[in-house]
């Protein structure tokens, strides 16, 4: 069962993520601060993040550079979950290594889509 890990400063956003996932066989842990988040992510990474840009304190960008940085968060697939739709927002997440992007409001049949595609990928790649 692939462990996903959830990351965003709105708590009924987690509580919603987390239960799509969960209804469709994911394992599921979350957190609601990006720096206790990347520090969970980094001590043991999840086979795939989704992440929230805007969240106080360090944000979504800065989360993902960071995360990008080293060596046991650089290759964990992570999809952005975000409501901002711009296009330079999502050309800068991809930039920074972002595998994806989603817009709020979303579908929960295609983020389970987008989920399930980034873990085949990956898993392709681990096993080349």
């Amino acid at each position: 069962m692939a462990r996903v890990f959830v990351v965003d400063d709105e708590p009924d956003m987690v509580d919603l993520l987390a239960t799509i996932l969960k209804s469709d066989g994911f394992e599921v842990d979350t957190d609601t601060d990006g720096r206790s988040a990347l520090a969970r992510l980094l001590a043991d990474p999840p086979d795939l993040v989704l992440l929230d840009l805007m969240m106080p304190d360090l944000d979504g960008m800065e989360l993902l550079k960071l995360l990008r940085h080293d060596a046991k968060g650089a290759n964990v697939p992570v999809l952005v979950v975000s409501a901002r739709s711009g296009h330079q927002d999502q050309l800068g997440t991809l930039q920074l290594g972002a595998n994806a992007y989603i817009c709020k409001p979303f579908s929960p049949r295609e983020l389970v889509r987008q989920v399930r595609q980034l873990l085949e990928t990956s898993e392709a790649e681990t096993n080349a």
